[in-house]
């Protein structure tokens, strides 16, 4: 008999007394069926959203005393996201005291070892069974019905001997924005009966797919920047639960079986040995059932574990044995394989079904080990802490982005201080308002993976990698190799060996610190600077019409010194409530505003002279649909929209061949693919007539191949072959023979069989140091230096002088990696490279980033730089008069 069942708990025995005095007794009914509430059964069809949530309604209906139901987010649809909490009578009717203990496990600090004895005696383990993240992976969901089922079924012995020992809670739709997407795609294809061929047209998901939310996000890779609503309520639920035992359950290609760790290398070294011990332990259990079931299944062969921002990553750094759960997927109610074996969704639906009940089993039967480990990996956080990260607000050239990184560390669980004083650490002043991270905290590993300058990866596995690179194979990296968060928004950081001696007050999860108006007297107006709360600023008084104008160099006024990029709003012209207006606006985005008494300035350009650019309200299009990248397209728009409320014209990028474009002054073209097919010359020329009478043409990522294209003439720099090594030029020989050569080892062999020629080995995912060129328009108002992530295979010749100008480019080869993984071949040939270009085409302009500086919407450090693009570009060309074209 367990601890757990012997050691008396008076407080806890008399509430549970009082509370069964006062419930009544409820009979036990046989939990209805799928087929009884939804009139299909189990796997016959693809159940949508809303009758999923109903089935679990019809659940807690028929044994109230079994689940508990509530809703933690809305989509952007308007679709409510849901939980359902599924225990014994005697666990559900203390959900409260459950969770509560949790929190106290993730808390040494608070909870001494022996009350953690205590409470590890009597509480339950969590198990987390989240589903369907990506809306087109179907089967999990359906799932998630019949496992709620037979847990709540009374007759189970088996059943309930898990649920004395765990609390399930499933989230069986985490998308349902995609996932009706897709069905209304599949239904719309569905003939006579269901087709397993790959051409059908219900297994042919149209652009752009059912896997994103509506805001064409991929909800997995979102979970520490947590930019959309989904993601934002799931991870708040996590941290007011904390769970010990998490799943993320998705479909991958057809032709596969089911995956479930232990996960392929890399691993991540933040991750805590007990729980890579773990996840074992649950990967045999689910094999050995998986062997009952006469299922197929795999390890450790793909879906590494190094990227912190899966739904099984970021809740690893939280204490939980998070793991991803991989089936086979029909994409539809049957799927021929091809073996000629055909895989129906029923199938799928049994895969993981076994896989979430094996869980569930493992944890009961582990559940005091489960709990010992999570209390001793919060214990490790505080008692391995050693110093501190310093995060500079006040160094920073946009203190907002300090402000938005450290609101999301406290969003990912981790303490943040914000410096009362001025103080000394790592041999350097820091100033009041800086950030300080105690690693000497409980979530001192998800504060290591998030702010570390670089993350190493294993040796051995680089190794593996190269060799596999010199074999001609690709590498094996899945994700990611840099995300350093100081990196991607650009904020000076240091790790420092001391925890600094300041009192400092904590940080909230607010994303924007308003900033109070500097100065009383504005009797000319107000001076806003630059940055990303400057963006806010801007887009919202040019949105209320309020007179901008942008003064692209340094100056100095009031005795105040300004960054080029900083914003004018002169009171001549404005609504005579500017000042309230300026206030509001000021709050609401965070900017740095300063009061304004006169228009003198001392030094750098006149607020009145040609140097001060006035800025209009832009009509914005971009295109959409293929051959565009759905993450692309999605990452842009919500940019532009979600993050600063402008509205943004979506047009299907087939008719751009033709569109008349004189009513918009900026066409964006995401990353994608062939945009020269879709366009066709004729749409080529179409844009670039509008470009030349004056157009703002912005190509982001891929697309710079369309505006690079000689046939195009829009930009002169050329897409890039992989270098050749000296001496291995390919032979130009006429006739059937060429000449001998002798091959001395195996290390000659693999330089003669070496790939010659063709695109650069592609990049996984690295940030690198990139130079900014601030005397440039586009370059106004951001830092010197930024960090670029880097990925593909794409590099760009720079441009000449009489070409444009290479605005930013990358820094050079013994600099340009600032964190992840970067082969030697693609580090000399990236550096000094282009990263974003500016030409002027006729009376237009055309802008070419050729790296996506929009991805995932969380490279905040080049925000700025993108929107200089569209807000300022349009005030670089010579054919707007500011409504229409002339």
């Amino acid at each position: 008999m367990s601890r757990r069942r012997i050691i008396a708990r008076p407080l806890l025995a008399l509430s549970l007394a009082l509370a069964a005095a006062s419930t009544p007794v409820l009979a036990q009914q046989t939990p209805p069926t799928q087929e009884a509430v939804l009139g299909h059964a189990s796997g016959a069809r693809i159940t949508r959203a809303a009758e999923v949530r109903r089935y679990f309604e019809a659940l807690r209906a028929a044994s109230p005393d079994r689940m508990v139901i509530g809703d933690y987010a809305t989509t952007w649809e308007g679709r409510p996201l849901f939980w359902a909490a599924v225990g014994s009578p005697a666990n559900i009717a203390r959900l409260d005291a459950i969770k509560a203990a949790t929190r106290a496990l993730g808390d040494p600090r608070r909870t001494l070892p022996e009350q953690a004895r205590a409470l590890i005696d009597d509480t339950p383990v969590i198990v987390w069974m989240a589903y369907s993240v990506h809306g087109n992976e179907i089967s999990p969901a359906d799932a998630a019905m019949a496992a709620a089922r037979r847990l709540m079924d009374a007759a189970d012995a088996e059943a309930q001997g898990w649920m004395q020992n765990a609390v399930v809670v499933f989230v069986p739709t985490q998308n349902p924005d995609g996932r009706e997407r897709f069905i209304n795609g599949f239904e719309a294809g569905l003939g006579l009966q269901p087709n397993p061929d790959s051409l059908s047209a219900e297994r042919a998901e149209p652009w752009p797919s059912g896997r994103f939310n509506h805001n064409l996000f991929d909800l997995n890779r979102d979970w520490f920047i947590q930019s959309q609503p989904e993601t934002q309520g799931h991870a708040a639920l996590i941290r007011e639960w904390r769970p010990q035992v998490v799943v993320d359950s998705h479909e991958m290609g057809t032709d596969s079986s089911f995956f479930f760790p232990p996960e392929a290398q890399p691993l991540n070294p933040w991750i805590y040995p007990p729980i890579l011990e773990a996840r074992e332990r649950f990967g045999r259990n689910n094999g050995a059932r998986f062997d009952q079931a006469g299922l197929n299944y795999f390890t450790r062969e793909t879906f590494d574990a190094f990227y912190p921002g899966y739904g099984d990553g970021w809740p690893a750094y939280f204490g939980a044995v998070s793991m991803t759960y991989e089936q086979g997927s029909a994409r539809g109610l049957m799927a021929r394989r091809s073996s000629g074996e055909i895989l129906t969704y029923a199938d799928t639906v049994k895969g993981h079904l076994t896989a979430t009940l094996s869980t569930i089993e493992t944890a009961a039967r582990d559940r005091e080990k489960l709990l010992s480990d999570f209390y001793a990996f919060h214990r490790d956080g505080v008692a391995g802490g050693r110093g501190a990260y310093v995060i500079s607000r006040s160094g920073a050239a946009d203190p907002a982005a300090a402000d938005k990184l450290a609101g999301l560390l406290v969003r990912s669980g981790i303490e943040v201080g914000r410096a009362t004083a001025s103080f000394s650490a790592c041999g350097q002043a820091w100033r009041p308002g800086d950030y300080v991270v105690n690693l000497s905290q409980p979530q001192r590993r998800m504060a290591e993976t998030l702010l570390a300058r670089d993350v190493p990866l294993d040796p051995k596995f680089l190794a593996e990698q190269e060799a596999r690179r010199a074999r001609g194979l690709g590498d094996e990296i899945y994700d990611l190799t840099g995300w350093s968060l100081p990196l991607l928004f650009n904020v000076p950081s240091q790790k420092c060996a001391g925890a600094p001696s300041v009192q400092t007050t904590a940080v909230g999860p607010e994303l924007v610190r308003p900033v109070a108006v500097a100065g009383t007297e504005a009797a000319y107006g107000y001076a806003i600077n630059p940055g990303t709360a400057g963006m806010r600023f801007l887009t919202a008084a040019l949105k209320e019409n309020l007179p901008v104008r942008s003064i692209e160099a340094p100056f100095t006024l009031d005795g105040k010194a300004y960054a080029g990029g900083a914003f004018i709003v002169p009171r001549a012209g404005a609504p005579t409530d500017l000042d309230a207006r300026v206030r509001r606006i000021a709050a609401a985005s965070g900017a740095e505003v300063t009061a304004l008494a006169s228009s003198w300035v001392s030094s750098g350009p006149s607020i009145g002279s040609d140097k001060a650019t006035a800025i209009k309200a832009p009509r914005v299009a971009m295109a959409w649909d293929d051959p565009t990248d759905p993450e692309s397209a999605g990452s842009i728009r919500h940019i532009l929209e979600r993050e600063y409320g402008w509205p943004v014209t979506p047009v299907r990028t087939r008719r751009l061949s033709g569109a008349d474009l004189s009513g918009y002054q900026v066409l964006i073209l995401p990353s994608g693919g062939n945009y020269e097919q879709i366009l066709g010359e004729g749409g080529v020329a179409n844009l670039r007539a509008w470009v030349q009478s004056g157009g703002v043409l912005i190509g982001v990522g891929s697309a710079s191949r369309l505006l690079t294209d000689p046939d195009a003439k829009l930009l002169d720099s050329r897409r890039e072959s992989a270098v050749v090594p000296e001496g291995h030029e390919k032979d130009e020989v006429e006739g059937a023979t060429v000449p001998g050569t002798e091959i001395a080892s195996d290390i000659d062999y693999l330089s003669h069989t070496a790939h010659r020629g063709g695109s650069p080995d592609s990049v996984a995912g690295v940030l690198a140091h990139a130079v900014v060129d601030q005397e440039h328009w586009l370059g106004a108002g951001v830092a010197p230096e930024v960090s670029v992530m880097v990925r593909g295979s794409d590099i760009y010749t720079p441009l000449s002088r009489d070409q444009g100008t290479n605005v930013v480019r990358l820094a050079g080869p013994d600099t340009v990696l600032a964190s992840g993984q970067l082969w030697t071949e693609n580090r000399r040939q990236l550096a000094y490279k282009p990263v974003a270009m500016a030409t002027e085409v006729g009376r237009g302009q055309v802008v070419a980033f050729t790296q996506d500086v929009t991805m995932r919407a969380f490279l905040e450090g080049l925000k700025p730089l993108f929107l200089n693009a569209v807000f300022r570009g349009p005030a670089h060309t010579s054919g707007w008069n500011g409504e229409n074209r002339r």
